[in-house]
């Protein structure tokens, strides 16, 4: 078990961590609202030095928490701007530190000429993420949290944005503590088996057998978890539609009526799309990303068989696949059926398009197991509204979860750590070698810890934080 410099066992700190060690001693500047024109401007400070540069740039600090209209002065004495100040003392600010707001016009130039004035009496430029990652550091917000700031901003959808928000809210991270801290009670009773280890062989089995129950409800949760976590990563990067099919079957006309614009060329001559073309549309809260691929057939020429084998790889990654065929062209579709269904299994829609030259009605349909066949029009768009609905109910079937997480690919391949160390296949490997038990429990317990910043490296903060935007 981990141990502190007393040699106590450690278990997983509060999720409000600091470590004072790596908090930067220097006072940040930087634009908060987006480059460009606009109504009002804002610019933050942050640091040890921000009460005495606000004092030189406005003449005094105004008082806590109340927006005070003052003049702003550039470094030669003359204002550039007349704007509302608010002064944040740390601890409690966003960063923990001494914090300010000048909200002035949104003029680029006098945002700039602000800048420059704080820049001229002691700030230094932001760095991405960096107002965030003092957050972190100095406990504000654990790493996981703060990781939920940078999904809030770019959240397209309103399932993204209630992700983000209870991401923000602790969520997400009240849950992995919740398991770490039940982990390391398992890991205390185990090592202490270790310790003293004169009871009987009786007792001792029955001690086994209860740490293995508890350490499997531990792994049932931790897979809940995961489950979640992987559901909240396709909400953060949009679930992926593709559409297949033979060459000139309409899989163009469909994105573009879908997508609801020309992203795709779209032209009677079998061949036209030679590689991966997307669009992304908002579907009742989800983001999805449609992806339109190379007609699959037997190609010759050396770019058709690249655009083939990329279309088989957008296939195998989709999290829906629409097959689409010309419904004059049965025996085209019952081939491509055959060769699409072993890849796609459940994920698969057929889309029996351009109905209207058959003489036929858009309908919804399916026989037995097979997989939903919906009957359209692409090009005058009839059958679409089913097509969304049935396209909708499968990726909510597949991303449904009531407490959704957005997640990334760290915290999947932490939790999946987590999972597989604290999976024992029965009480006998539990208990065949306690000692190698123990190992497995204290590294399963550190991938969970890795979630909320708790064991980090400043490789992974640099990584993290400098995807942020500049100002937050």
């Amino acid at each position: 078990m981990d141990r502190d410099a007393g040699g106590r066992a450690q278990g997983l700190k509060p999720a409000l961590v600091a470590d004072t060690s790596r908090v930067p001693v220097s006072t940040i500047a930087a634009m908060a609202t987006p480059p460009g024109p606009g109504a009002i401007g804002i610019v933050r400070l942050s640091g040890p030095e921000s009460a005495r540069i606000t004092r030189d740039v406005v003449g005094r600090v105004p008082l806590a928490r109340l927006a005070t209209l003052l003049p702003m002065y550039r470094a030669n004495g003359t204002v550039l701007d007349r704007g509302l100040v608010l002064y944040f003392p740390g601890p409690a600010s966003y960063t923990g530190e001494d914090m300010v707001e000048f909200h002035t016009h949104g003029s680029p130039a006098i945002l700039a000429a602000l800048l420059q004035s704080l820049y001229a009496r002691g700030a230094s430029p932001a760095r991405p993420g960096e107002f965030t990652e003092r957050a972190f550091l100095n406990g504000k917000l654990d790493l996981l949290q703060a990781e939920a700031v940078a999904d809030l901003i770019s959240s397209s959808t309103e399932q993204a944005l209630k992700a983000a928000n209870l991401a923000m809210a602790g969520h997400f991270s009240r849950a992995a503590a919740s398991i770490a801290e039940r982990l390391v009670e398992v890991r205390a009773l185990l090592e202490a088996g270790i310790d003293f280890s004169d009871e009987s062989a009786v007792e001792d089995a029955h001690h086994l057998e209860s740490l293995h129950a508890q350490t499997t409800q531990i792994q049932t949760e931790i897979s809940e978890l995961l489950r979640n976590a992987r559901h909240g990563a396709q909400l953060a990067r949009g679930q992926r539609v593709v559409l297949c099919g033979s060459p000139n079957a309409g899989k163009s006309t469909l994105m573009n009526a879908l997508s609801g614009n020309t992203r795709a060329i779209v032209s009677p001559q079998p061949g036209t799309t030679r590689d991966v073309l997307t669009a992304e549309l908002d579907l009742g809260g989800m983001l999805i990303t449609l992806i339109d691929t190379a007609g699959l057939h037997d190609a010759e020429e050396a770019i058709e068989q690249e655009g083939i084998r990329r279309a088989w790889e957008a296939i195998t990654e989709a999290d829906l696949v629409l097959l689409v065929y010309d419904a004059a062209e049965e025996e085209a579709s019952s081939v491509s059926l055959q060769r699409i269904l072993p890849e796609a299994g459940e994920r698969l829609i057929l889309v029996r398009n351009k109905i209207d030259l058959v003489g036929e009605l858009p309908e919804q349909k399916q026989s037995g197991a097979g997989p939903i066949e919906i009957a359209i029009t692409a090009r005058n768009e009839q059958g679409l509204d089913i097509l969304r609905e049935n396209m909708r109910r499968a990726l909510v079937r597949e991303a449904e979860t009531d407490t959704p997480l957005l997640a990334r690919e760290r915290h999947l391949r932490a939790l999946m750590e987590a999972e597989s160390l604290v999976g024992f296949s029965d009480r006998e490997e539990f208990g065949a070698d306690v000692v190698e038990t123990a190992e497995r429990l204290r590294l399963a317990h550190r991938a969970l810890r890795e979630l909320t910043g708790d064991f980090t490296s400043e490789d992974l903060l640099g990584e993290i934080f400098g995807r942020f935007c500049i100002g937050k």
